[in-house]
């Protein structure tokens, strides 16, 4: 059989989903089946139909979602309303226009205490996610220092956490359409005034909003294929092929080895906002026996970013300290700014559109030494201006 599916408007939009299934009945397409986004459609004679919605009381819960008394479907049915479909707490029926079937309230405050549980439950979800949605917001803002950026890398991983960030706000979004719907539907009929089942509006808002966010999901996943396939990941060499240090350059020699059941290495890969490089070397220093944990992470951001702000953000998902106001400056001849940490084991430095990222380990926690890994970053990084 021939179907059509049509991007249908929000499930609490009631006036505006009547009205789209009528308008499709005279076109020549009866509802079929709704789904969460789209309704599908079979063909028919072109007729003028009239389309009802009911709402299940949210207490009662069946196998597929909240159901609908199999009694007041008898009813509904015997006064001339055909049954037609379910989703969720909604149930669609139809009837020929200039039919006897009857409207199912006929004043209009019955129809309200129908909506009234619903509404309220709407309210609080759409609060919940208001809430949450500002936390993130304003921990991201606030210096990033509560968000570890290294699961939330927008140089590094922009698609994934832009993709995050559509998959929040388009439950937000939806929600609040919702609310706006059924909040402004429950106020006129509390006072009286019917549902008006054929409005001007086509709920093209929300379609318009949740099809938008969709297609910057769908953009972001094939970013992030691209990404993925771009990814490189090898041994970490000997002499630097990237603009990243290692431990000889600061004269640190030895055998290296394996840590945490890793061996040293480097990768990188790119995105539309940044090249990053990130290497792990452990060395067992040929005296004193002591090993040598060296990890960066060094971006390359592309011209439109802004490196001081996001040096502040990038410095949170550091291991000990995750504030750049806890870091001491100092002033290392070519790079633009540099910061290191009292505990000798954290550093971040700046040049231009570079950042480095460093945690240096070796059981002497020595100031001295990131001062020193600084300036071969300094020497490292002329090379590739």
């Amino acid at each position: 059989m021939k179907y059509k599916w049509k991007l249908h408007p929000s499930d609490y939009a009631l006036g505006e989903n009547e009205k789209f299934y009528s308008d499709m009945a005279a076109k020549g397409w009866a509802l079929d089946l709704r789904t969460a986004r789209r309704s599908r459609f079979v063909p028919a004679e072109p007729c003028r139909m009239r389309y009802r919605v009911e709402i299940a009381e949210p207490t009662v819960m069946g196998k597929n979602g909240y159901v609908i008394p199999s009694e007041q479907i008898a009813l509904y049915e015997d006064c001339g309303w055909e049954y037609v479909t379910s989703r969720d707490r909604f149930h669609y029926f139809r009837a020929p226009e200039g039919s006897e079937a009857p409207e199912f309230y006929e004043d209009p405050r019955q129809q309200a205490e129908t909506i009234k549980g619903v509404r309220k439950r709407l309210i609080i979800t759409t609060s919940v996610l208001t809430v949450i949605v500002a936390l993130i917001v304003l921990a991201f803002c606030w210096n990033g220092r509560y968000i570890n950026s290294r699961f939330m890398l927008l140089p590094s991983l922009p698609a994934l956490s832009i993709f995050w960030v559509c998959i929040l706000l388009q439950g937000f979004a939806s929600s609040a359409v919702n609310v706006v719907h059924i909040s402004r539907t429950y106020r006129r009929l509390k006072n009286g005034i019917p549902l008006d089942h054929s409005p001007k509006g086509k709920g093209m808002l929300y379609i318009v909003l949740d099809s938008g966010i969709r297609i910057v999901c769908i953009l972001c996943l094939i970013m992030m294929l691209v990404q993925v396939t771009n990814m490189h990941y090898s041994a970490l060499p000997k002499e630097p092929d990237g603009p990243y240090i290692v431990l000889s350059d600061i004269g640190i020699e030895g055998e290296r080895v394996e840590q945490f059941g890793r061996s040293s290495y480097a990768d990188s890969t790119r995105s539309v906002l940044a090249e990053l490089w990130h290497t792990c070397e452990y060395v067992d220093r040929s005296s004193g026996g002591t090993t040598v944990n060296l990890y960066q992470t060094v971006y390359r951001l592309k011209p439109f970013m802004s490196s001081s702000f996001w040096v502040r953000r990038l410095t949170a998902g550091q291991t000990f300290v995750r504030d750049l106001d806890d870091y001491n400056k100092v002033q290392i001849e070519g790079l633009d700014s540099a910061w290191i940490c009292d505990n000798g084991m954290e550093a971040a430095a700046v040049k231009g559109q570079y950042i480095a990222i460093i945690e240096y380990l070796d059981g002497e926690y020595s100031t001295q030494k990131l001062m020193e890994l600084l300036r071969a970053l300094a020497v490292r990084w002329e090379e590739y201006q």
